[in-house]
């Protein structure tokens, strides 16, 4: 079972903002799409861009250094194909944010929604 650490107030989560968190030892940028919270990797593989301060468009989010575009309901890179960030589950209780500990990349699942 994933543990899930508290990152916060949903309230700190208006809908299409971002929001960087430290979730144990991972920085996770969170963001608000149609009412859902989705977490993914703040760093890119490509240089370390952060995320969290891209442009969000829709469920793209964009890194602010050369514009490589991750989804954030998967994680799979819409530019370049094959590019890749983990996702970390969100949950929403209590009006608190819950982030799991663990991110999971897809390439590491079958499963993806």
């Amino acid at each position: 079972m994933e543990n899930f650490i508290d990152a916060g107030p949903s309230s700190a989560l208006a809908e299409k903002q971002k929001l960087v968190v430290t979730v144990g030892v991972h920085s996770v940028a969170l963001v608000r799409v149609g009412g859902r919270v989705y977490g993914v990797d703040n760093r890119c593989p490509h240089r370390d861009g952060e995320l969290g301060f891209g442009d969000l468009d829709g469920f793209h989010l964009f890194c602010p250094l050369h514009a490589w575009v991750f989804d954030v309901r998967d994680g799979r890179g819409f530019f370049p194909k094959g590019a890749e960030v983990a996702c970390f589950e969100v949950k929403e209780e209590g009006g608190r944010l819950l982030v799991a500990t663990r991110g999971v990349k897809p390439s590491q699942t079958g499963n993806w929604p």
